[in-house]
């Protein structure tokens, strides 16, 4: 591992422009362990959106819309409303931290804007105006900034000289300015009226809108620069942000003494570095400060606001090796999903912040997604060796594969691993071989399915368990290592495709439904697979590494889409899958899919969902909502940095002795 200290902050800045498929790819946060969060308004003004729900939606809306020099007053003949026209030159975006250069072509005036987290929590937006006027002409407008809420009956005060209290429902929000005025109104005809005539008026403490005025006077060449300070925290935090003389320093700082705390390998490339750091600083995007569980991880900040059965590998990896965050929060994880257990072992695959008793939404579903739990358990104690929480987890496990095996196996075919009854049980949603037990096929749907997935899973809940029971000296260890041996054997006569030398999916009449894609990974990432089978697979790998990742059905397969979710589309998941895979079988081909696997982090600002691995696309999910940016342990950054680790040496997949 690497000691030296580095300038990382600017090593992960990014480019972007107006053509972000998701603006919530460029995320500021009011404080590292906040919920709340800003991201750019869209591009035909300059802006920032304001959001801090606890509700897990795909929906982008924001509690909060400010804008910034949309209108000025006068326009050139010095009578009318002007409508401001502009464009972005140059965009970057760094932790805590957007610089934006903006041109007018309608008024004189050319501007920088910067907008970060503050040191001590809440927002800073500053804008730097500078005049191109050409003596003896100057730049002598009002400048209007217009704040939009979600809320119609905001209700709005004076908080101290500079800052205004915004009352938002069961919420504050509280803006510091320098404007020279303000004023409340309930819709945009009411407020353009008085632009039009170049003054704002308060004849209202309710409204949807609040305008700010700032007045400009600039001579050739001048410039000026104002600030706003923004926070749901307290006005206090508001106000500080307009004193603040060089935030850029602290934010910088801050960042670089975080980023030369955690473990690195020595990288073979810049790429690979920047790559590993970026996919870190997203994680860190997803901190949360729970009332309950204290630091935490979120599922992804943007879009899904809790926890899922599914990620916990992820969340393992990199909760583990921060410092900030620690194995503890894996601690507390397994034990919210494992307290909040089903009477009949049922474990919920999702726990939402917004819950009253966590995990209650899905239990009234009984999909349960990919059991992750008994090997993550394990690899918590190895990096712990906390003897008292395995103890007390491994009755729970226990009741959690009885649950398993009854609903998902004695029920059905008897075959010795488990099948799934709908594709939502593994994660791997709209993959083609399972679209009959979810959606059905030309008409025809079936109760259930035996996938790859789930008897590799299987298989290695029963070896997890083995060495759990040796640890905790029970008698129990030789029933799960030989439980495990006869799950291996299933999946093979049941599920290994002999004539095209990958592992299919067995639907519930018996046809076996091979597919060359991420389901038969699994096998391959956990190492169950011989030696002499792999070998006959490697074709079948190849065919799956992609230029921006790793795919998730080979092109030319049946039900293939380049651009649709599961169906073909790369993920970090399927990245870190193949890493394993390579690491077990094909250490030929582990720079290979290094190489895709970077291509695929940096190819836009934050680490996606999903992209097209031949072109970088973003996909979308079958209801046409295109996947999300910022998602941090299940499918995006925290899986990366899984498939980055085992590429340089540390096998984030092993489960044996530390």
């Amino acid at each position: 591992m690497s000691s030296r200290r580095q300038d990382v902050w600017n090593l992960v800045k990014e480019g972007f422009n107006e053509k972000l498929p998701r603006r919530t790819a460029i995320l500021v946060k009011e404080e590292d362990f906040s919920i709340s969060f800003a991201y750019p308004s869209e591009f035909g003004s300059i802006g920032w959106l304001l959001d801090n729900r606890e509700e897990t939606t795909y929906e982008e809306a924001p509690v909060a819309a400010l804008k910034f020099g949309e209108y000025s007053f006068p326009d050139l003949t010095g009578r009318r409303l002007a409508k401001n026209v502009f464009h972005f030159k140059n965009m970057e975006y760094q932790p805590s931290f957007v610089k934006r250069e903006i041109v007018f072509s309608n008024v004189g005036v050319e501007a920088t804007e910067l907008f970060g987290q503050c040191p001590e929590g809440g927002f800073f937006w500053r804008i730097i105006l500078e005049s191109k006027c050409h003596p003896p002409y100057s730049v002598n407008r009002k400048f209007y900034t217009v704040v939009s809420l979600r809320d119609s009956s905001a209700r709005v005060s004076k908080s101290s000289k500079t800052v205004l209290k915004i009352h938002l429902e069961e919420k504050r929000l509280f803006i510091a300015s320098e404007s020279n005025s303000y004023g409340v109104y309930s819709c945009v005809e009411e407020y353009l009226g008085d632009l039009e005539k170049g003054i704002i008026r308060t004849r209202r403490k309710t409204g949807r809108h609040i305008l700010l005025e700032n007045n400009i006077a600039l001579k050739p060449g001048g410039r000026v620069s104002f600030t706003f300070g923004v926070s749901f925290q307290s006005p206090e935090k508001a106000a500080r942000a307009l004193e603040l003389k060089n935030p850029v320093s602290s934010i910088r700082a801050k960042w670089n003494k975080w980023f030369n705390s955690l473990p690195a390998p020595t990288f073979e490339t810049e790429e690979d570095r920047k790559a590993y750091y970026k996919c870190w600083w997203i994680v860190r995007l997803n901190y949360y400060r729970h009332p309950r569980l204290g630091k935490t991880v979120l599922e992804a900040l943007p879009v899904y606001r809790g926890y899922w059965q599914w990620s916990l590998p992820a969340v393992e990896w990199h909760s583990t090796l921060n410092p900030e965050i620690g194995p503890g929060f894996v601690k507390n994880l397994l034990n919210l999903f494992l307290k909040h257990q089903r009477e009949d072992g049922y474990v919920a695959h999702a726990i939402y912040l917004s819950e009253q008793t966590p995990g209650e939404t899905w239990s009234r579903r009984n999909i349960i997604q990919t059991p992750h739990i008994p090997w993550v358990a394990l690899r918590y104690y190895y990096a712990t060796k906390d003897l008292e929480s395995i103890r007390a987890w491994y009755p729970r496990l226990v009741k959690y594969y009885n649950y398993l095996n009854e609903s998902r196996d004695a029920k059905l075919h008897r075959l010795g691993i488990w099948a799934v009854l709908t594709s939502f049980d593994t994660g791997l949603d709209t993959f083609p071989a399972f679209e009959k037990v979810t959606y059905g096929n030309s008409g025809v749907k079936e109760d259930f399915c035996y996938p790859a997935i789930f008897a590799a899973e299987k298989c290695r809940f029963e070896q997890a368990m083995g060495r759990i029971a040796r640890i905790l000296d029970n008698d129990e260890e030789k029933t799960w290592f030989r439980l495990a041996v006869e799950t291996r054997r299933a999946m093979d006569r049941f599920l290994w495709d002999n004539d095209l030398d990958w592992y299919g999916v067995l639907h519930q009449d018996g046809s076996l439904d091979t597919r060359i894609g991420v389901d038969g990974l699994f096998p391959l990432a956990y190492r169950l697979v011989d030696s002499d089978k792999a070998q006959r697979a490697r074709k079948n790998f190849l065919k799956l590494i992609g230029e921006y990742g790793v795919f998730t059905l080979a092109p030319g397969q049946p039900g293939f889409e380049e651009e649709v979710y599961w169906r073909g589309p790369a993920w970090a998941k399927s990245c870190s899958l193949a890493m394993a895979a390579a690491l077990n079988y094909y250490p030929d081909l582990l720079k290979e899919v290094k190489d895709s696997t970077v291509r695929f982090i940096l190819k836009h600002p934050s680490v996606w969902e999903c992209m097209s691995a031949a072109t970088g696309e973003i996909a979308r999910g079958d209801v046409g909502i295109m996947a999300t940016p910022v998602v941090s342990s299940n499918v995006g950054a925290g899986e990366a940095i899984g498939a980055l680790l085992t590429y340089y040496g540390n096998n984030m997949f092993s489960i044996g002795p530390k």
